[in-house]
């Protein structure tokens, strides 16, 4: 009986540090997204909101992206951060201004191709966009306070026609989930730039 009890208080005696120790780490709270810098390459699922005479889209179409974040200044949450997205037809790049804390929005125009009369134009539209970020979680990797988790809003609201053809209105848009693939300047695994998971390859957005 009093082996017994010895046993026990000797588990106690091991366990309760342990038991200290994990409720310490749990209290520490989170680094907040208003201090994180924005970086990194990013695995993104969405969803097409909005696809109107958008050929390979429509709404509802689930998508996968990865979005690389160039940060334009030395150290911290900066005030611009270069976006590299990848596309179907080739890689558009925007820059996003730090409009308040933890969120990021930028215009950009890249080309899209159009067919006109048999003929398939390369720079057949131009296309004008808009991208905001939220940062919605952190992490401390190393020394530095680094965006974990994003969500984005990408949204085409004019395109213009570069072909003879009279183009026919057309606009996009979709909602990303996101979270930090490889730290900068790491490059993302190989092969997972641009997929989809259940259609084949889009031409905007």
């Amino acid at each position: 009986m009093r082996r017994g009890l010895r046993r026990r208080l000797c588990a106690a005696a091991v366990i309760a540090p342990v038991l200290v120790a994990a409720h310490a780490l749990a209290a520490v709270a989170p680094p907040p997204p208003s201090a994180a810098r924005l970086q990194g390459f990013f695995a993104l699922d969405g969803a097409i909101t909005k696809a109107v005479n958008v050929p390979g889209e429509h709404r509802g179409q689930l998508v996968r992206r990865v979005w690389a974040f160039i940060p334009q200044c030395g150290t911290g949450a900066c005030a611009r951060v270069k976006l590299v997205r990848e596309r179907a037809s080739g890689v558009a790049t925007v820059i996003l201004r730090r409009r308040s804390p933890a969120f990021y929005a930028g215009n950009g125009t890249y080309y899209a191709p159009a067919r006109c009369q048999g003929r398939r134009y390369l720079k057949g539209e131009r296309v004008s966009y808009r991208v905001t970020v939220r940062v919605t979680a952190a992490v401390l990797l190393g020394t530095t306070i680094e965006a974990a988790r994003v969500r984005a809003v990408y949204d085409n609201a004019l395109r213009t026609g570069l072909t003879p053809c009279v183009s026919v209105p057309a606009d996009d848009a979709a909602r990303y989930l996101g979270s930090l693939l490889a730290p900068a300047p790491a490059p993302p695994p190989a092969g997972s730039i641009r997929s989809e998971r259940s259609t084949r390859l889009t031409t905007a957005s």
